[in-house]
């Protein structure tokens, strides 16, 4: 919500049964957007110049985006920087990071004062959700998030979703594509990153036979295999600057043409894009075109990082497990452990430790030594159950690496299989054969039963 006016502050008590709360309002107290507020009625929200921001400030000295905001549960507001050039500042002191209260606290950036204050009522049964398709969370943020996704799944809109590494974009695309009339046309993930300059819009947009030295026969693009389905396009940041005109032909007549034809091909495909970098900074950059990121941009999902919503770790932890097909439970030790880590990687990183942690686990339960790196999960040498060793070099470190997790892993594989090779072998989706050579590779041959039945 953005209002015209400096409205006067209205405290708000919570009614019964805790459905509604007061919450922060950012309010322009000087500058060239006096007067101009914003109701932070979502968990996130940003503040800057450029037209997509919750709260937009005309304000030459301020970045495009310049501030992320995010409530947190004893109703102040977390502040951060999004590493401007002219900075953010509290008094004389500059500030990257700054919890403010929600009444009386003030920011300056660039030649604006921000002030913040307690607004309307905010009704929180709108978000009840914790989950959408595989996506689970409880967190405030991740509920929002999740009314959003049930919001315009069913909508032809495109979407970009905002996240750092290893939040969980694709997964967002995915639920968003099972969720809509296109669930049973092709899903199709377009990188970014890994696209050749010389054969991009090849595989985009396909060619015909001879339109290049190798173009034996016909091919069919990116967006024309998803006819009636959805593309994803994960970290469009990256498209090539030559490439983005092109792309934005694609989304404003939804047609292609092949490389090396000349007919136009009518397109069915909804596109969801994803960046780990705020696209309204690469176009304040002219790194990215603005009327391509309008174009994308008809709805923005941002996907809160992990250590913002901390309290999301516990069902992330069975969600995972249970996805990896791992029967591990983790002491309340360990979960409280995982849950005050700050995860730079996000849920990528939750899973990878996770799994490592079951795997090296003793009896199925994963405990706080087993996430220090202490490994006391399996029987195995006293240089087993230590830390890495990572001395020598690289191929050495990584062979004691991997000859420690074999052991583990298939030990614990063993112990759930009661012994039974073949049920092991399935269960690690090995070859029977492949699976007792690694047996005996690892001394744990002996173990295992020579079992042919399921």
């Amino acid at each position: 919500m953005v209002e015209g006016e400096h409205a006067a502050t209205r405290p708000h008590p919570s009614i019964v049964g805790g459905r509604e709360e007061s919450i922060p309002k950012l309010v322009v107290a000087s500058g060239p957007s006096k007067g101009r507020a914003f109701a932070m009625e979502k968990q996130l929200a940003t503040v800057g110049r450029h037209q997509t921001n919750d709260l937009v400030v005309d304000d030459p000295t301020v970045s495009g985006v310049h501030l992320e905001l995010s409530r947190l549960p004893n109703g102040s507001v977390l502040v951060r920087d999004a590493q401007t050039t002219n900075g953010t500042w509290l008094g004389s002191h500059r500030v990257q990071e700054i919890a403010i209260a929600a009444t009386g606290g003030e920011l300056r950036m660039g030649d604006s004062l921000l002030s913040f204050e307690r607004d309307v009522a905010h009704d929180r049964s709108a978000h009840e959700r914790d989950s959408f398709g595989e996506l689970v969370g409880v967190s405030t943020a991740m509920r929002e998030l999740f009314g959003t996704l049930e919001r315009i799944a069913k909508k032809d809109l495109t979407v970009l979703i905002h996240g750092e590494t290893g939040t969980g974009k694709e997964e967002v695309a995915r639920a968003l594509h099972r969720a809509s009339p296109r669930a049973r046309a092709p899903f199709i993930v377009i990188d970014a990153t890994s696209l050749p300059d010389t054969l991009a819009e090849s595989l985009l947009f396909g060619h015909e036979k001879g339109a290049f030295t190798g173009a034996t026969d016909r091919a069919a693009g990116f967006f024309e295999s998803a006819q009636k389905g959805t593309v994803f396009i994960d970290e469009v940041g990256e498209l090539p600057k030559a490439l983005q005109p092109k792309f934005l032909r694609v989304l404003e007549r939804r047609e292609i043409t092949r490389v090396g034809g000349h007919a136009p091909i009518p397109i069915d495909v909804r596109v969801i894009a994803a960046s780990n970098r705020d696209l309204r900074t690469e176009v304040d950059k002219g790194n990215f075109r603005d009327d391509l990121f309008f174009r994308l941009a008809q709805v923005r999902v941002m996907i809160p990082a992990l250590r913002d919503r901390q309290e999301d770790v516990p069902v992330l932890c069975r969600k995972l497990l249970m996805a990896a097909n791992v029967e591990a439970m983790i002491e309340a030790e360990a979960l409280a452990h995982l849950a005050t880590q700050k995860w730079p990687g996000n849920v990528r990183e939750l899973r990878n430790v996770l799994l490592r942690a079951a795997a090296f686990a003793q009896d199925g339960i994963v405990r706080r030594a087993d996430l220090a790196g202490e490994g006391a999960g399996f029987r195995g040498t006293a240089a087993e159950r230590g830390a890495l060793d990572l001395s020598g070099t690289f191929a050495v470190a990584k062979e004691r690496a991997l000859e420690r997790f074999e052991h583990a892993y298939l030990s614990a594989v063993l112990r759930r299989s009661a012994g039974n090779l073949s049920k092991a072998s399935r269960e690690a989706d090995l070859a029977r054969h492949y699976f007792r050579e690694l047996l005996k590779k690892r001394g744990l041959y002996g173990v295992a039963l020579e079992d042919e039945t399921p």
